[in-house]
């Protein structure tokens, strides 16, 4: 059975956005290693859920980062490890799906989501990749299918926004690491108590 990962970069107080849905508050410098042990996280997936309309954006941006001869020197590198996986697109209704191998997963609602995460689970291959919390389903249809989450934090804070998670959320610290750059990466595992909303 495949492992499901949420990977989110966040804040210190928890916030992945701005109200609006701004990133601006994430750290750009650039940190060789923290790219490095991108890759690397990416080299162990082989599939990833991606809503829509995050997909319309981040898909054509990672694709055209991969053949840009002027993008940032540790950028190309992670661009081929992403575009490698297999891009499940979440939507609640029918989308365009212009981009090659990436399939759409029409959900109407969180518990289609969570039968469609487990059936992806229980395929063989590697594991999955969430880059979004809010592209897998809520907690109470959540059960069963949380292996993992790894968080980049940034070194700054966001008085407003959008949360990675909203409710009481049981993990266990599996290992976490900083770098130069102020970025922190923590690696949790789900207890048996799971996510409570």
């Amino acid at each position: 059975m495949a492992k499901l990962v949420l990977t989110m970069t966040m804040s210190l107080d928890g916030f992945f956005s701005g109200p609006d849905g701004e990133l601006d508050w994430m750290t750009r410098a650039a940190d060789p290693e923290f790219s490095r042990d991108n890759v690397a996280f990416f080299d162990h997936i082989d599939r990833g859920f991606i809503g829509y309309p995050t997909a319309s954006g981040m898909l054509p941006y990672w694709m055209n980062v991969a053949s840009d001869p002027q993008a940032p020197a540790d950028q190309p590198a992670l661009a081929e490890a992403l575009n490698n996986l297999r891009p499940i697109l979440i939507s609640r209704r029918e989308e365009p799906v212009p981009w090659p191998n990436a399939e759409l997963l029409i959900a109407r609602d969180d518990e289609q989501l969570a039968d469609a995460v487990r059936k992806e689970k229980a395929k063989p291959g590697k594991a999955s990749v969430s880059p979004a919390a809010s592209a897998l389903p809520r907690p109470s249809s959540a059960s069963g299918w949380s292996t993992s989450t790894s968080s980049p934090c940034t070194p700054s804070g966001s008085v407003v926004g959008r949360r990675v998670f909203t409710g009481k959320t049981g993990l266990e610290l599996i290992d976490a690491k900083a770098y130069q750059s102020g970025v922190t990466r923590a690696r949790y595992r789900e207890t048996a108590g799971g996510r409570q909303s």
